[in-house]
């Protein structure tokens, strides 16, 4: 199964919020739940419960590079996804057409700030 296909006029860019990305990165838990999934497409998830922001990875070419940001996600979301049988069409049939999102690089991601969830998203983004 490929990348899920997002709806285009769902994505954010830099410009819309007048900030950069990485300035949104923030949670008032001490801790974001992370999971790797057994998937031929999605390869982790981390759901940010303060902001409401599900980071996941995908899989391209054997490799989790593709990484997007989707906003305003409720956790009954992120739990049915770490719960749903098969992790891609969960996210076709519940997420990729469902909530605005921005697709990030780990250069969207400054090395150093923003307190223990800006540390936990990096990790999540530059960890295979």
């Amino acid at each position: 199964m490929a990348i899920p296909e997002h709806d285009p006029a769902n994505q954010y860019f830099d410009d819309d919020a007048g900030d950069k990305l990485a300035s949104k990165i923030r949670a008032p838990l001490d801790e974001m739940p992370t999971s790797t999934f057994t998937s031929s497409n999605v390869h982790s998830g981390l759901y940010d419960f303060g902001e409401r922001e599900l980071y996941m990875r995908y899989l391209r070419d054997a490799q989790a590079d593709a990484i997007y940001r989707y906003d305003n996600v409720d956790a009954a979301t992120w739990n049915d996804l770490q719960k749903a049988q098969s992790k891609g069409s969960y996210v076709n049939a519940n997420i990729a057409y469902e909530f605005r999102y921005t697709k990030l690089t780990t250069s969207d991601l400054p090395d150093e700030g923003r307190g223990a969830a800006h540390r936990m998203v990096r990790r999540f983004a530059t960890t295979p």
